[in-house]
């Protein structure tokens, strides 16, 4: 670990970290070993949970903000940038959200108050949001062929809702950037085209949007970096921003890798360093929202982890050493 140089240092987009900020013991906050590494070697923070809506407004028009806020300091102080994750999303919003009765009229009220008042709340000190994540089904069915997720919002305001949630956003904070975050991306290639699709709308139609956040969440066979690259690639053409949200790359989802060895360390290794690479590959510089690695080590991951094994953010370092230092050569 001692030979492994500030990750930060290597390029010059943001490097960042989702990391834990709620008050049980796993805090970033309280955790004086995970705070070295994060300070060591990450620029950028994205709270893992602290920020979605069950913890920001877990009672109707009551707000916690103690631990985000604390989180939002803690990056300041360290000259780190913060990504707000995230505004709107179907999963881990508080169950009176989701038992709410009303008309389209309050569910709109309803969005309204939250995201006016969580991004109001925060404007001036986040680099960025995730304003809507996950909207999109991974395929539609006969009974949604639009394809979009059927959550509280879609299906009592309908899909205008997520130009309403950007819109609003935009209002609340005049200079952060605004990005539509999704998994699957890089290898549903359906479900990319829909992502795009909209993103072309809002162009046309004004509606603030910067970028577009891909969850990286892929194991060492798949997808192919061709399609990692064409998905990035897709995004690029229409002059936005394209946001590695969430990287992370399991070693324990195919029935060959029964346990850790030397070649599955390295196979994962490569795999890093091959996205890694075909980022830096097709997204230009000013496109570069930059990578987040979604955990601070396998302990922290919500993929479970092979039986006692270390793989661990040593291995994401190392494959960030050797890929960025490789580029960082061949692009002078």
């Amino acid at each position: 670990m001692d030979s492994v140089p500030p990750l930060k240092s290597l390029v010059d987009f943001p490097v960042g970290v989702a990391v834990p900020a709620d008050p049980y013991a796993h805090s970033l906050l309280i955790s004086s070993e995970r705070q070295e590494v994060v300070e060591t070697h990450f620029n950028s923070l994205t709270a893992e949970n602290i920020m979605k809506m069950m913890f920001l407004q877990p009672e109707p028009n009551k707000f916690a903000f103690t631990h985000a806020d604390a989180l939002v300091e803690y990056a300041h102080q360290q000259n780190m940038i913060m990504h707000g994750h995230a505004l709107v999303w179907h999963t881990q919003s508080p169950k009176w959200m989701n038992d709410y009765q009303g008309s389209k009229d309050d569910f709109k009220a309803l969005l309204k108050n939250h995201i006016s008042t969580v991004a109001g709340h925060f404007a001036g000190k986040l680099a960025s949001w995730d304003v809507v994540n996950e909207a999109f089904l991974d395929d539609g069915t006969a009974s949604n062929p639009t394809k979009y997720r059927e959550t509280i919002w879609y299906n009592n305001i309908g899909p205008e809702y997520l130009e309403m949630a950007f819109r609003l956003a935009r209002e609340a904070d005049s200079e952060v950037d605004l990005y539509y975050n999704d998994y699957d991306l890089v290898k549903n290639v359906s479900k990319i085209d829909r992502v795009v699709k909209m993103l072309e709308d809002f162009q046309q139609r004004n509606v603030p949007i910067d970028g577009i956040g891909f969850q990286v969440h892929i194991d060492t066979d798949t997808p192919s970096i061709k399609n990692i690259k064409e998905a990035f690639t897709k995004v690029v053409k229409r002059g936005v921003k394209v946001r590695v949200s969430e990287l992370d790359i399991a070693v324990n989802q195919s029935e060959q890798y029964s346990e850790l060895t030397k070649e599955v360390s390295t196979l994962q290794r490569q795999r890093y360093a091959e996205v890694v690479d075909a980022y830096m590959d097709v997204v230009p510089e000013h496109l570069r929202g930059g990578i987040t690695l979604w955990g601070i080590t396998d302990g922290d991951s919500w993929i479970l982890g092979l039986e006692n094994a270390q793989i661990g953010l040593y291995y994401l370092m190392r494959s960030f050493k050797i890929n960025l230092h490789l580029l960082a050569w061949l692009k002078g």
